[in-house]
């Protein structure tokens, strides 16, 4: 309503002027009429001729007015263009709110999922519980973990058999997945789909540098790194070097930096950390 009532404000002077000119002409032609109507005609044309210039100015006024309008038009149109390249811009930072909106809430809801898949992970092993009592056997004790327990359980054996024989660090810890693969199975799907997630994300404005794109996907692996304890990190490690993951998940690994919290001492040997590229551990390298 605003720019409704800026407009008849400024379409006011034109439209007085406008006003002024039709009574003007229409009181000249009154006038002329009542002077004119007692006369002959030989008289009325003798008269008449005598303004020929005057309407040869009128219609270069004409003219001029026509120009004039098209000259205005112009300007307006000109004025709508850049209204609709505002507006365009306007709906573009819209959209792309609404990308990254969309983006969020896939990538919580999978981080939120992340942490359900760790929660339902257990293991159950038995243990042999001492008597005090010489007479009596040893009884079995059964103990379950859950949980980042279960990762800490699992890569303890993982390692020591890893340590036994470093070179053949791919068929152990293949073994040991399969002994796994129903818990830890889903987790490593879904831990790969959410980085994947962040880099094939589009979300990012347009005038965004590739390097400053790169520190906003940085920002939310980040975010994922920060929920994995040593374990998972030291588990993702070892299934990023077997067939399982050094294809796909690995380029991510090094790509983003998510061993950067990795501890080295976890590893059942220095040169297994040399498999990675140094940005696996270093994002400045």
């Amino acid at each position: 309503m605003k720019k409704e009532d800026e407009n008849i404000e400024k379409d006011k002077p034109f439209i007085i002027t406008a006003i002024v000119i039709a009574i003007i002409v229409i009181g000249i032609w009154i006038t002329t009429y009542y002077l004119l109507k007692d006369k002959c005609e030989t008289d009325r044309g003798t008269f008449g001729d005598m303004f020929g210039s005057v309407n040869a100015l009128f219609s270069g006024l004409a003219l001029a007015g026509i120009i004039l309008t098209i000259l205005m038009q112009r300007n307006e149109l000109k004025l709508q263009r850049i209204e609709l390249r505002d507006t365009r811009k306007e709906f573009k930072t819209q959209n792309d709110t609404l990308k990254l909106q969309r983006f969020e809430d896939t990538f919580f809801s999978m981080l939120n999922l992340h942490h359900q898949i760790v929660n339902a992970i257990d293991f159950r092993y038995y243990t042999r519980k001492t008597s005090s009592n010489p007479q009596k056997k040893e009884k079995k004790e059964n103990i379950t973990i859950n949980g980042r327990d279960v990762f800490r359980h699992r890569y303890k054996s993982l390692i020591a058999d890893i340590k036994k024989d470093p070179d053949k660090y791919e068929s152990i810890y293949l073994k040991h997945y399969e002994m796994a693969q129903l818990d830890f199975g889903h987790y490593f799907r879904n831990l790969y789909r959410i980085i994947k997630l962040i880099d094939k994300a589009d979300f990012f404005y347009s005038k965004e540098s590739s390097e400053e794109v790169f520190r906003i996907k940085y920002k939310y692996t980040s975010i994922v790194r920060a929920q994995l304890s040593n374990y998972e990190l030291a588990w993702v490690f070892y299934n990023c070097l077997s067939i399982n993951g050094i294809e796909k998940f690995k380029p991510f690994i090094e790509k983003y930096s998510l061993f950067k919290n990795l501890p080295k001492e976890l590893l059942a040997s220095e040169k297994h950390y040399y498999l990675y590229n140094s940005k696996a551990f270093f994002p400045e390298a």
